[in-house]
């Protein structure tokens, strides 16, 4: 099965388990990431919340990444939307609105909208 997806699909495959890895953190162990990025309150519903939406987008990218056909596009917007992620948690971090531990989780989310942008043109290739 994974031998025959694209190197893109592989790259949205493998970045759906890591949403459903946060997904699970937010969803029944909030704590764990405020204790760690020096969060100054307590979790309550809007982080559980975060872990719900967290499960669909991680549906989202591996339903995608396993049935990849026309999906280059969406590929492609994620890799916009990735990219954003560390801009707006480095503007968070600057307005001492988070620690700067949150730029780590903003990386993951670039290094994989890179590696999925570099999948995509070797694909094409």
């Amino acid at each position: 099965m994974f031998k025959d997806m694209s190197r893109a699909a592989l790259s949205i495959l493998i970045f759906g388990i890591y949403l459903i890895f946060m997904g699970i953190t937010f969803l029944f162990y909030p704590e764990i990431l405020f204790t760690i990025l020096d969060y100054p309150t307590d979790p309550d519903i809007a982080s559980r919340v975060l872990g719900m939406v967290l499960f669909v987008l991680a549906y989202y990218y591996i339903r995608a990444a396993l049935d990849e056909e026309g999906m280059a596009k969406f590929f492609m917007w994620t890799v916009h939307t990735r990219t954003l992620v560390i801009v707006l948690f480095i503007v968070f971090v600057v307005i001492d609105l988070v620690s700067a531990l949150m730029i780590v989780f903003g990386v993951i989310d670039l290094a994989a909208a890179i590696w999925t942008f570099w999948a995509l043109r070797k694909d094409k290739s």
